[in-house]
Order: C-alpha cells, then sequence, then structure tokens
C-alpha cells in the first residue's frame, strides 16, 4: 500500500497503549501508529483522532497523513524530524510562550463536523467508576464525590474549540523551526481551557510559567485564570482515574505518579 522498498523498521518511544513505527526506504520516512488493545477501555477515539490529526495537519500543526484506517487500528503519518523537548524545556518562557501560541493556534482551526465533544470532567467520571471496587479503599468514591462538586460549581463552556487535551511533552515534536504534535487519540472538541489545564498539570508549572504559557497563548484574565485553577484539579483526576485503569488493562504505571496526584487531589 505505501510502495516502499526493503524499508527499516524501527521501534520508537511512546505511551503505554499504543505501539509507534518508524518506516524508511530511500524515498519516504513514515511513522505507523498502532492503537492497542486498551484504547477502547482507556476511551480513546480513532475517529475523532483521525479527524482532528488532519485539522491539526492542514494547518501545520501536526504531521500530514499518508494513509489511515482508523477501523482497522492505525494511521501513517509523515515523520516529523525534530526532538521530544527534555523535561526542562517545559521551565523554558521562551519554550511556554510558543507552546502557548501553538494552542491558540489549534483552536483557530475550525472543528471536524459530527464529533463528539470531549468533556474532562465527563471522563474523569467515567474513569473512577471502572475503578469502584479497587483499593484503596472509599478513595474512588471520595474522589467522585468531589469531582461531582466542583464540576457542578464549574461554569459550562460558552463554546468549544479545537483541543488536543493530551499535551504532555512526549507529544511534542520540536523542529527547531516549529512545534508539531502527535498521538490524537483523545482529541475533539472542547473547553477552551482544557490544553492549558492539560500542560500545566502534566509539568507541574509554577506562576512564572504559567504567565508565559499564556502570554504565547495571548489571552489572560481573571476570569480565564480561575477556570484554569478548577481545570487543573479535575485534570489531574482525569489522569489519576487514566493511569488507575490502564493499571487494571495491565498496563505499566508509575505508582509514585499515582501517589502523588493523590496527593494533590487532597484525597
Amino acid at each position: 500500500m505505501l510502495g516502499l522498498e526493503q524499508p527499516r523498521v524501527t521501534r520508537l518511544p511512546g505511551g503505554p497503549a499504543n505501539r509507534t513505527l518508524r518506516i524508511q526506504d530511500a524515498r519516504r520516512d513514515l511513522v505507523v501508529r498502532l492503537a492497542g488493545d486498551s484504547g477502547a477501555t482507556l476511551r480513546a477515539d480513532l475517529v475523532s483522532e483521525l479527524a482532528m490529526l488532519e485539522a491539526a495537519a492542514s494547518a501545520g500543526l501536526a504531521p500530514a497523513v499518508v494513509l489511515a484506517r482508523p477501523e482497522l487500528g492505525y494511521i501513517v503519518m509523515q515523520h516529523a524530524a525534530g526532538r521530544t523537548p527534555e523535561s526542562g524545556a517545559l521551565r523554558d518562557a521562551g519554550f511556554l510562550r510558543q507552546l502557548g501560541a501553538w494552542i491558540a493556534r489549534l483552536q483557530a482551526v475550525p472543528l471536524p463536523i459530527g464529533l463528539r465533544p470531549v468533556d474532562f470532567g465527563e471522563r474523569a467520571a467515567a474513569y473512577l467508576a471502572q475503578l469502584q471496587d479497587r483499593e484503596p479503599p472509599g478513595l474512588h468514591a471520595r474522589l467522585g464525590v468531589e469531582l461531582a462538586r466542583r464540576r457542578a460549581a464549574l461554569a459550562p463552556t460558552a463554546h468549544r474549540v479545537c483541543c488536543h487535551h493530551d499535551l504532555h511533552r512526549r507529544n511534542l515534536v520540536d523542529t527547531g523551526a516549529a512545534i508539531l504534535v502527535i498521538d490524537w487519540e483523545y482529541a475533539g472538541p472542547g473547553d477552551p481551557a482544557a490544553d492549558l489545564a492539560s500542560c500545566i498539570g502534566y509539568h507541574a508549572l509554577g506562576p512564572a510559567e504559567v504567565d508565559a504559557l499564556l502570554a504565547g497563548f495571548g489571552q489572560d484574565s481573571a476570569v480565564l485564570r480561575t477556570r484554569l485553577d478548577a481545570m487543573a484539579w479535575i485534570f489531574d483526576c482525569l489522569w489519576y482515574g487514566w493511569n488507575g485503569v490502564a493499571a487494571c488493562a495491565g498496563l505499566e504505571v508509575d505508582l509514585g505518579l499515582q501517589q502523588r496526584l493523590i496527593a494533590r487531589l487532597g484525597a
């Protein structure tokens, strides 16, 4: 299908739920992302992933799609030459401004038609529901009650925008000239604060770093800051729940991180 001749195949690092392969020959340099068996359990959506990836690629924000068969669980993209930022890059004001600008550019992309909106709170609640009978005793019920309280206190978003929803540094490719983002399986129409919140939560950004991210984003207000504070707790709950469900599915999870998330959630 791809017309490659004597290709070289290299396994690339990636998240615990999927496999990613780089396939090269003398003419082409491609990446194949293969969905894992746990995708449905973890609420990944391959149809939404493809639509969002193509929309982002059309704006120069993601690698171009070469071939996709979401019903068979794979997407083939152009390889993005660059590097995954080190953790220190998420402390650098210049890089954070660049990342904030990337989020703003994604939000300006027209939403693909027909995709189901993504709600961090709804997904967090679904993960916690899957963990109700798991250890530690009572923790997931307590988190569920607090999550419901915080969701009720958070005003519904006035509109949905294109969101990646998983802006961990491992999903970023710094080409030197631009940032490209990979792994769109949780992408979809979302809250304008969602990608900011996921980036802040994943990298434990402090006040000065949030300032830099919002400076690049081009918007800052007391209203946005208050929403980000609320969304940050909900995102941590989602992250904790995702890890718990992933562990139940047999995937490797950082148990130390789970304990730190429990502490951040005040649970």
